[in-house]
């Protein structure tokens, strides 16, 4: 049941209602005058459930259907029950906009539309009735589906070049932009059939000469938007250089000392046939059988013999006594140093291998046969990565150096000692960092000795030996990226450094034997320079002379020849193909396009031919 507070609010609304309906009927509004009469006969007696619709239809019919442009220039439409056709003349005089409905347009909406431009409103509008609109110029059309299909302009096939990505790139970005009635086509890529897996592989990988297009057929408005989405995605990739250093130093110490002595008792060494090699050590003969007889003694030790050869010896021999002390202090130090260099383009993988590989067979067995391959270890300086190049200038690198070294055992069995890292990092442009490192450090303690008497002090260094050891390893990694800009400053670094290995190149043969015949030629060429420069050109030719006689496929010497003759040089061919292959070539080319004959002198034909069976002037001489 209601309150009385709650009947007061509506007996109050009520009196509103009928206020509002009777100024409209005072007005002249028919419809405000039969709302009135049944708002007056039902108000009374309407329940609490239909106090609530009565009340939103009343509301819904006191609202005027409107469609209204704001001072935005956004729509406002408000309309309840009326056919699609009329609305989109409303929204046509409203928006000042050219609006041209099929005769298949028909239905009607109630609809609610705030600050919304006039393609929103179409949207909202048409699409629940399953219409839809095209603009074309300063026209909207609007129709079903079908019939704005066959107002559409028949596809066009377009070919795209690319430059840059890959078909598989550039066609995964063009279906975005393209309808569905719309196709594209990857180029053809070059079939791997029959070839190795290597070369199967690189091929897949760098691409086939003639792939890069895609072929798009669709509307000529979707080709413009491919040509504007091409044009911003098949950029010239940036570049970068890496610049790995790997530094690994070994220091090995080693030192040893023994010490041996043999004492005789009963005997002396003249008496055992004991030979020595200049008081450096003593090997004793056989004990004659005429002393088993009488008592006799040898006490002896054998530790130089864990020493390695060299270092220091002593030795002393004195009847049935004999000392000897070696000792050895080894040291090796071994540094080595590789910076390899590559550049890759943004986001491709680059690797650098210098080094060797050592092939090795391998052996699988199954049921019924046993297959051997050749497996490869590859040792040497390497490096492995791939640059990202992000938009602040920086970096990120998935890298992979390494410095090994290794090979084969007798078995045939690959072993390897290497020095690696693998890192994912960010590096700014030009950034140097230690993406590795390592200090390692062993000491090795050996000793040999007779039991309790090696442990005497002092006198106990006579019955033992000693050999103690230490390795220090120290591995620095560093990497320095560059991001190539393509700068004058780029390319003089890149031009200074290929002088760089043309001198190294000029001075490894600075090195060769001056009798050689290449360093005589050379000889004889610049020879022939010098001479040219001052003016005399005989001496000059004679020393190109001698320099072709030593090097015939000298070509600088050759050309300097032909200026110092003024006319090329020449020989005939000794076969018909390449006569044949130029007589082809004569015939497919231009009248007016001279073809090149090497300067190779023409051959003085006879006179007027007497009779048919001589040659005719009409016919091209041949070439050689």
């Amino acid at each position: 049941m209601r309150t009385e507070k709650e009947l007061a609010l509506r007996t109050r609304e009520n009196n509103l209602i009928r206020t509002n309906l009777t100024h409209r009927a005072l007005r002249g509004s028919a419809r405000g005058v039969l709302i009135l009469c049944v708002f007056t006969i039902a108000a009374p007696a309407w329940s609490e459930s239909a106090d609530q619709s009565l009340t939103a239809a009343v509301i819904g019919a006191l609202a005027p259907d409107e469609v209204r442009l704001g001072e935005t220039g956004l729509l406002d439409v408000h309309v309840r029950d009326m056919e699609i056709a009329t609305l989109l003349e409303m929204m046509s005089y409203q928006a000042r906009a050219n609006i041209v409905a099929s005769t298949s347009v028909t239905g009607r909406i109630s609809a609610n539309l705030y600050s919304v431009n006039l393609e929103q409103a179409l949207e909202a509008i048409l699409t629940p009735n399953r219409y839809v609109f095209r603009r074309s110029g300063g026209t909207i059309f609007v129709a079903t589906p079908e019939e704005i299909a066959a107002l559409a302009p028949p596809p066009v096939t377009r070919v795209f070049k690319l430059r840059y990505i890959q078909p598989a790139e550039a066609a995964a970005a063009i279906k975005a932009v393209l309808g569905p009635n719309s196709t594209v086509i990857e180029g053809v890529k070059e079939s791997t059939t029959g070839k190795s897996d290597s070369t199967g592989k690189e091929l897949a990988k760098m691409g086939a000469a003639g792939v890069d297009y895609v072929i798009v057929t669709a509307s000529p408005a979707e080709l413009d938007a491919v040509a504007q989405l091409l044009s911003e995605i098949d950029q010239r990739p940036r570049q970068v250089l890496v610049e790995a250093t790997i530094l690994r130093a070994t220091l090995n110490e080693t030192n040893e000392l023994g010490i041996d002595f043999t004492l005789l008792g009963g005997v002396d060494f003249r008496n055992v046939s004991s030979t020595s090699n200049a008081a450096a050590d003593l090997q004793t003969g056989p004990l004659p059988p005429s002393r088993f007889e009488q008592s006799t003694v040898n006490v002896n030790t054998a530790f130089t013999q864990n020493v390695q050869g060299g270092g220091l010896t002593v030795g002393i021999i004195n009847n049935s006594v004999a000392f000897f002390i070696r000792a050895l202090e080894e040291t090796t130090d071994v540094a080595v140093v590789a910076n390899p260099k590559t550049i890759a383009l943004n986001k491709q993988e680059g690797e650098v291998i210098v080094g060797r590989r050592d092939g090795y067979l391998t052996t699988t067995v199954t049921e019924t046969a046993a297959i051997q391959t050749v497996e490869f270890l590859e040792t040497g300086t390497q490096i492995r990565f791939r640059p990202v190049i992000n938009d602040d200038n920086t970096v990120r690198l998935s890298v992979h150096p390494k410095d090994s070294n290794g090979g084969l055992t007798g078995s045939n069995l690959p072993f390897e000692e290497t020095t690696e890292a693998r890192a994912d990092l960010l590096v700014n442009d030009g950034g140097t960092v230690l993406i590795g490192g390592l200090f390692r450090e062993r000491t090795v303690g050996g000793r040999s000795q007779v039991p309790v008497l090696g442990d005497i002090p002092l006198a106990g260094a006579l019955f033992r030996s000693r050999n103690n050891q230490t390795v220090r390893e120290e591995v620095i990694i560093l990497l320095t990226v560059h991001v190539l800009k393509d700068t004058p400053q780029e390319h003089e670094e890149f031009r200074r450094l290929l002088e760089d290995v043309e001198r190294i190149r000029v001075g490894s043969r600075k090195g060769l034997m001056c009798t050689g015949r290449e360093r005589l030629a050379q000889a004889f060429y610049h020879e022939a320079l010098r001479q040219l420069d001052q003016g005399d050109c005989e001496r000059a030719l004679l020393n190109v002379r001698m320099a072709l006689h030593n090097e015939p496929k000298l070509l600088p010497a050759i050309k300097l020849k032909e200026e110092l003759l003024c006319r090329r040089l020449w020989d005939d061919e000794g076969g018909r193909m390449r006569t044949f292959i130029w007589d082809l070539i004569r015939s497919d080319a231009p009248p007016d396009e001279p073809l090149p004959d090497f300067a190779r002198p023409q051959p003085e034909l006879p006179g007027p031919p007497q009779s048919e069976n001589e040659c005719d002037d009409s016919q091209p001489a041949n070439p050689d």
